[in-house]
């Protein structure tokens, strides 16, 4: 596999025959079948196969397909050049297609009336929300194994650990979607340059956008937004939205390569609980195994059974999770590979033995989790290791990495199919077993599993986290349109190690970091053996003080961070966007150091080193609410003086913010009991809206009607401001709620109360503020 290089469209021929009755095309007189389905929701599948090659599909997971449509805004047409497919827009087609082959490899070449940009492509590194004029491949890669140190240092890395081969283009202002639904490996090259990453010719990417796969099934998505919120939602429905999480796992977590067992995890809840700082959950990364055997816990770090450490945990609520990884240590004796051997488990090399690879253990096998009897065997050991005590999964190295022994040779389907089929798709077979060995050990409650790599479909199973990375200012900037990318592409449940995991973290990145990602939708703190220790009691007692005030904050705002996680799964919004998802400026996807969480929170952090001021763009024609003072803020853009204790982080008007009462210091959850921030410019005028939702936070039955929900609806008139509510679902019983009014409003009536207004204060990233605290009868 060349990481570096991409088919050419010179070396494909390009269907010049088409047969609108019979669906049949021919390129250079060989001849396949297209077929063009239209489903409802303006969504559009291209599919072509023929006699002897791509005959079917072996995508693992299947997509959500809505039913069939009449509408055609996808057409296949036969023109001069021979095939062609258009999409129509409002005014005219939105591209034209081409579709070619060169071997056993595909692919569509798109041209545009107009300059188009794009958005997505899942997890890359390029730093950049708008990619024109980049190529792309999509391989799970273990990109510390992989690339050499002088580029992943402080470089992009391309492809990356999860592939999700989606592009989201924008021509003029309609939106759609393109999602090659094959797991070979898939290549993008998008037109548009960027003069400065061109120094020679060949460097400048085409003028057509060509996207398509290596091998396998030609398998094209195409939707029509037109927005890019429509085209997101109308994605994540197809390929699977996030089924709500746990609370605890929308909360911090705690993770360092080193902790070892009963020890370690008591002292870490021990100086949580001294410094009062909320967290929900302490990892366990490879240290806790017994000689890095799967499944097999090392006596020593747990004397007792890890039973004995998890029920003193359960007191302050916290969970105990550790990784798996899917190498089995090649060993006669080891109970986990004498039974694989048994029940015929392993990827075979090309002699029908299984394949060896070279990861943690020493020589290793691999479960080949595309096979069902294979996921079950694999599901049986998860719930018996939860069993012992362990509250949820990381799974890691799932790329698959094998060490410096090529993976080609590690073959799927009892050695029937190449590896390059399943690849990209072998950690999510590894998240579906994953996840249904926790739910046979705890079938009422949510399961939560982390995994380095993914493919189409992990949405449904597991969060992601970027990967590996180092405690430096290029991780901490690329954190932010990586995260963005990945939001767009269908992956919303994602984010970095916090403070990096490699290297040291200075007092200063650390601050910086924590300010950045205490939003991100997955929040946990990571470092490796031999780093400074950056726990936040870790750092002199000012630091960490700071860093305790964002993850307090991040549990203040747990149940609004929960209640988009709700949407997520209703809904298919992600919960950390770009601020095109929700604004219509120009120029606001040339901006890759900003973001929103949810619809209604700005974050502009400082994420280059040394800098005292940067310029922030805040969107929209209505002013923003500045969290650090309480001030109201015109949009435009204004120039930010960096400060110790704030950051850049901005409120939109009319907002309607759920949160937790008071100061959060450990990480006890009630969102039955609420308080409604509302922000309210002077003397405004406007109307918002909002629906909050309770539930247990951890069970499915929120399912079967057991949640409660408010609808709330606020209508300003310079500055009086009334706010409906009603709760059209008491399954969970009566919400409690008050509010908090960020403004200067002159009245405040609720439903058919006039409510008591009186002076408080509140600090959020800055200095504390003054608001008015509401009481109702």
């Amino acid at each position: 596999m060349f990481f570096v290089k991409y088919p050419h469209r010179a070396n494909f021929s390009f269907a010049d025959r088409y047969d609108e009755d019979s669906g049949e095309i021919e390129l250079r007189g060989k001849r396949f079948k297209l077929a063009v389905g239209s489903h409802e929701g303006d969504l559009y599948h291209v599919q072509v196969s023929g006699p002897r090659n791509w005959q079917r599909n072996l995508c693992l997971e299947s997509l959500d397909i809505p039913k069939k449509s009449k509408r055609a805004r996808l057409k296949a047409v036969c023109d001069d050049d021979g095939l062609a497919l258009e999409l129509a827009g409002r005014s005219g087609p939105l591209f034209r297609a081409r579709f070619g082959a060169s071997g056993d490899k595909s692919m569509f070449a798109l041209e545009f009336g107009s300059t188009p940009s794009f958005y997505g492509m899942g997890e890359k590194t390029f730093g950049k929300v708008e990619l024109s004029g980049f190529r792309a491949k999509f391989w799970n890669t273990d990109v510390w194994g992989d690339f050499h140190f002088a580029q992943w240092g402080e470089h992009p890395t391309d492809p990356s650990y999860f592939s999700l081969p989606y592009l989201a283009v924008r021509v003029g202002d309609e939106c759609f979607g393109l999602l090659v639904h094959n797991p070979y490996p898939a290549y993008m090259e998008t037109p548009g340059s960027d003069e400065s990453r061109v120094f020679v010719e060949w460097q400048r990417t085409s003028p057509l956008l060509q996207i398509g796969s290596e091998g396998g099934q030609p398998n094209l998505w195409v939707i029509y937004g037109p927005t890019i919120k429509e085209v997101t939602r109308k994605l994540q429905k197809l390929i699977g939205v996030t089924p709500l999480p746990p609370a605890w796992a929308l909360g911090y977590h705690q993770s360092r390569w080193g902790y070892g067992g009963h020890d370690d995890l008591l002292a870490l809840d021990e100086q949580f609980e001294k410094h009062g700082i909320p967290c929900d959950s302490l990892w366990l990364d490879l240290d806790y195994m017994n000689g890095y055997r799967v499944f097999d816990t090392n006596p020593e770090m747990f004397p007792g059974g890890v039973d004995v450490i998890a029920r003193k945990l359960r007191a302050t609520g916290r969970r105990i999770v550790p990784i798996l990884d899917p190498g089995i240590k090649s060993e006669p004796g080891n109970p986990v590979y004498d039974a694989g051997l048994e029940h015929d488990v392993y990827c075979q090399n090309p002699e029908g033995a299984p394949f060896v690879g070279m990861v943690w253990p020493g020589e290793t096998v691999f479960p080949d989790f595309t096979l069902p009897d294979v996921r079950d065997w694999w599901s049986g050991y998860v719930a018996a290791f939860a069993n012992e005590g362990f509250g949820a999964t990381w799974i890691d190295m799932n790329d698959p990495s094998t060490g410096p022994v090529d993976p080609t040779d590690m073959l799927f389907g009892r050695g029937t199919q190449p590896h390059e089929a399943h690849h990209n798709q072998y950690s999510l077979g590894m998240q579906m077993a994953t996840t249904s060995g926790l739910l046979a050990a705890r079938p009422d409650e949510r399961p939560f599993v982390l995994s380095r790599s993914g493919f189409i479909g992990t949405s449904k199973h597991a969060a992601v986290w970027s990967g590996d990375n180092l405690s430096n200012y290029f991780y901490l900037r690329v954190s932010i349109p990586t995260a963005i990318g990945m939001s767009l592409s269908g992956q919303p449940f994602n984010g970095p190690d916090i403070g990096g995991f490699g290297h040291d973290a200075t007092d200063a990145l650390m601050v910086d970091w924590i300010k950045c990602g205490f939003l991100f939708p997955f929040c946990r703190n990571h470092s490796g053996k031999g780093t400074r220790p950056q726990e936040p009691f870790a750092f002199d007692a000012d630091i960490m003080k700071l860093i305790r005030r964002y993850i307090r904050l991040r549990y203040k705002l747990l149940p609004y961070l929960y209640n988009l996680f709700i949407d997520q799964e209703e809904l298919g919004d992600p919960v950390l966007r770009p601020m095109s998802y929700e604004f219509e400026d120009d120029g606001l996807d040339l901006i890759d150091d900003q973001f929103l969480i949810g619809p209604s929170i700005l974050q502009a952090p400082f994420v280059t080193e040394n800098l005292k001021f940067r310029e922030v763009l805040l969107p929209g024609t209505e002013p923003w609410y500045d969290a650090s003072n309480g001030e109201w803020i015109q949009p435009g853009i204004v120039n930010v003086r960096k400060l110790k204790d704030a950051t850049p982080l901005y409120i939109s008007a009319g907002a309607i913010l759920p949160m937790q009462l008071g100061t959060p210091t450990d990480n006890r959850k009630d969102f039955s009991k609420v308080r409604f921030h509302i922000f309210i410019p002077p003397a405004w005028s406007g109307e918002s809206e909002y629906r909050y939702r309770s539930d247990d936070g951890l069970s499915f039955d929120y399912r079967s009607g057991v949640r409660s929900s408010l609808a709330l609806r606020l209508v300003a008139v310079d500055g009086n401001v009334a706010v409906s509510i009603d709760q059209p679902e008491s399954g969970f019983g009566k919400i409690e709620y008050d509010f908090v009014v960020h403004g200067d409003v002159k009245s405040l009536r609720c439903n058919s109360s006039v409510a008591r207004l009186s002076r408080a204060s509140q600090t959020l990233t800055g200095k504390s503020i003054k608001v008015l605290a509401a009481t109702v009868n």
